[in-house]
């Protein structure tokens, strides 16, 4: 009768010990994934371990406001902007697509990329992307609980995609980031392919004029890059800057065959071709003699600025610098296809017309 009882507990507990162990393999498995840290390595170099959810999110930088919106699918996230960015919202095509990111918040964010550390405390972001050299804004939303992100100023392509990639990683976007990373390199590949091509052919000389101003895209702006790339030859690559502000003296002995207008200042075409500008004379330069003035297209973004539309500016330029070259592709076609893919948006084309500035480049 003992040696009965001895082994019904045995197995009793030897029962237990399985069901136990398992109850408590399981646990320790489900607690590991509940701790289990997303560490990424930002553009800064910093090894940034990510909230484990990432409901609320600020964006200092100017250009990256419309690229989180469009890599995650929304600005429902987004709780504070740069004012400039909302500044280049309400002169987009962004808001045909998002009405509802004008309501967004900028009192957090200075244009000068500064951040009210108590006012965005109220609004609870998780994380906040900022430029990489704003280390001192970076410690300040470390000590409150906010995780910092740096993001680098794209002067190349290749940053771009990182930083790209890099938004992708942090709001677990990376499928639809990669589609548009492969968008991006596709295109690119398609020019790079035709540059024995290009060098053959004649370059006209092109100026990139940012405003009034004479500011001047140099050698480091990443538009003398898409300028090279789709065979043009940037008049100011001599200049060792991302802007460089010249005089008309200068402009006039370039004398530029082709003038593309930013879209950081509302200079139009008809402003160099009726001499509207006081004190600059642009009667002589070739490009407003020959109408190839060309303001510059704004979609989601101006495109001036690197952003997830870069693609379709290497393309609008090629277009316009080597058309014979750049003969096997339909701009119009592209854009409509690039919007419905990445934006869910059928592009009339009167929409297109408003995004290329037709009316403005006629």
């Amino acid at each position: 009768m003992k040696k009965k009882w001895l082994k019904a507990a045995g197995l009793c507990l030897a029962v237990s010990l399985i069901f136990g162990g398992c109850a408590s393999s399981g646990n320790t498995a489900e607690n590991a994934a509940k701790v289990e840290a997303r560490v990424i390595t930002d553009e800064g170099g910093n090894q940034v371990e990510l909230p484990e959810k990432i409901t609320k999110v600020a964006i200092t930088p100017i250009p990256w406001a419309s690229a989180v919106w469009a890599i995650d699918g929304g600005s429902d996230r987004i709780v504070s902007i740069n004012p400039s960015a909302m500044a280049q919202y309400k002169k987009s095509f962004m808001t045909k697509l998002a009405p509802e990111f004008a309501d967004i918040s900028t009192g957090e964010i200075s244009q000068d990329f500064s951040i009210n550390i108590e006012e965005l405390m109220k609004l609870s972001p998780e994380v906040a992307f900022i430029w990489n050299d704003q280390e001192a804004e970076a410690e300040k939303l470390k000590a409150v609980g906010i995780t910092p992100v740096m993001l680098n100023y794209a002067e190349n392509l290749e940053n771009l995609k990182k930083d790209l990639t890099l938004v992708g990683r942090v709001l677990n976007k990376e499928d639809f980031t990669q589609k548009l990373i492969d968008y991006h390199n596709d295109t690119e590949t398609y020019f790079t392919n035709k540059k024995d091509e290009v060098a053959a052919a004649d370059q006209k000389s092109v100026l990139y004029l940012q405003n009034n101003k004479l500011s001047v895209a140099g050698s480091k702006n990443i538009n003398n890059y898409l300028l090279e790339l789709t065979g043009g030859r940037n008049v100011a690559a001599g200049l060792e800057k991302k802007w460089a502000e010249v005089n008309m003296e200068q402009i006039m002995e370039w004398n530029p065959e082709i003038i593309y207008l930013s879209n950081f200042d509302d200079t139009m075409p008809e402003d160099l071709y009726e001499n509207k500008i006081e004190g600059q004379d642009w009667s002589n330069i070739d490009a407003v003699k020959n109408h190839r003035v060309y303001k510059t297209p704004v979609g989601t973004l101006r495109w001036d600025a690197p952003c997830v539309e870069t693609p379709l500016m290497l393309k609008w330029m090629g277009s316009i610098q080597q058309p014979e070259i750049f003969s096997d592709y339909d701009i119009r076609s592209d854009i409509k296809d690039f919007y419905k893919k990445f934006f869910n948006h059928d592009l009339t084309d009167e929409e297109i017309d408003t995004i290329y500035n037709v009316k403005a480049n006629q």
